[in-house]
């Protein structure tokens, strides 16, 4: 992140528990074997990230005879919800009127509960990875508390009403982001942003909206931490982001997590267009090459990541390893970095 030449190529990646049990499955493994021992070398394998919201006091459940159940996040959405299923259905948003902004009472996340266990967390994480920490971003955060299609008619409509709620959302993620970083003891490592702002071809938001909207929000909030020592601000983002770029520097970020060709991003061409500027995470493609490529293909495309990662700001990874990548591709994917890593 320092933009320095590396001894090898610094890697993420998180393994999701699908992957875990094929793994085990394919090795002959118990229960319990973990599938960081079996693939070495990898720096940033967890992201302490504090995304819970400020109505915790609002946090419900009412369970049902079936798969259905309807819960209240932090976030004071009511959400329908399947035991079977992943996705669920907001059914209230906590603004339901712009009115409402008016009067919510925004909640300190840092319960001494959740200070405990973050700060367990972070001293089993960082025996083995880089810890980094995480808090939700302001776009994301908006639409949590508005209702996602409500946002986006408002940010048409009405962006006074956007930019009070993006200012209302950035105090709170600054002190709670602040926190973190104080919790995880990951104030000289990185702070992980969550705001998906592209979908696979684009940024859903244009980047006058973006401009007018989020970025004075987002650069107190990333001062206050850098303020205080932080260098490295990470945007995680699972798609486009390529039109927002130039004003995510702008807003201090430092780098990108979510660095993805299956929406139009690779590291090579990112890499080239903005140097030392900005810190790429990721590269590797987990919906095509990973999955159903032939070797060729998985050796030049982290070959390629490799190549780009030389002279530093560079860390290979995917956003995630799932149930639908064969061992033996990933397998095969992690032996050719250790060849590679002998070409430094």
């Amino acid at each position: 992140m320092s933009h320095r030449r590396p001894d090898r190529v610094p890697r993420y990646e998180i393994f999701l528990p699908g992957y875990v049990d094929r793994w085990r499955r394919s090795k002959g493994k118990g229960p319990d074997a973990d599938v960081y021992d079996a693939y070495d070398r990898i720096d940033i394998g967890t992201v302490l990230a504090m995304q819970e919201g400020p109505l915790g006091s609002r946090v419900e459940r009412r369970e049902t005879d079936g798969d259905t159940y309807y819960q209240r996040d932090s976030w004071g959405r009511y959400q329908k919800c399947s035991r079977s299923g992943t996705f669920f259905e907001v059914l209230e948003s906590a603004i339901a009127e712009k009115s409402d902004l008016d009067a919510l009472r925004f909640e300190d996340p840092w319960t001494a509960d959740r200070t405990a266990m973050y700060r367990e967390w972070e001293r089993r994480a960082s025996e083995r990875f880089c810890p980094v920490s995480g808090v939700m971003g302001l776009f994301m955060s908006s639409y949590y508390l508005r209702g996602e299609f409500e946002l986006l008619v408002d940010l048409k409509e009405d962006e006074a009403f956007c930019r009070s709620l993006a200012e209302r959302v950035a105090r709170f993620l600054a002190a709670a982001g602040e926190k973190a970083l104080e919790v995880t003891n990951t104030g000289e490592t990185a702070i992980w942003v969550y705001d998906e702002l592209g979908n696979n071809q684009s940024s859903l938001i244009s980047p006058q909206t973006f401009e007018r909207v989020y970025l004075r929000a987002y650069q107190a909030m990333i001062g206050r931490w850098k303020s205080r020592g932080l260098r490295n601000v990470i945007l995680h983002c699972d798609g486009n982001c390529l039109p927002l770029i130039d004003l995510l520097i702008e807003a201090g970020f430092t780098g990108i997590q979510g660095v993805n060709p299956s929406a139009g991003m690779t590291v090579p061409a990112v890499k080239a267009r903005y140097g030392d500027r900005l810190v790429l995470i990721g590269g590797m493609c987990n919906i095509h090459v990973l999955t159903q490529g032939s070797r060729d293909q998985i050796a030049r495309q982290a070959a390629e990541i490799v190549e780009a990662a030389r002279d530093g700001g560079v860390i290979i990874g995917t956003h995630s390893i799932d149930s639908d990548i064969p061992v033996e591709n990933y397998d095969f994917y992690h032996s050719t970095l250790r060849r590679l890593d002998e070409t430094f």
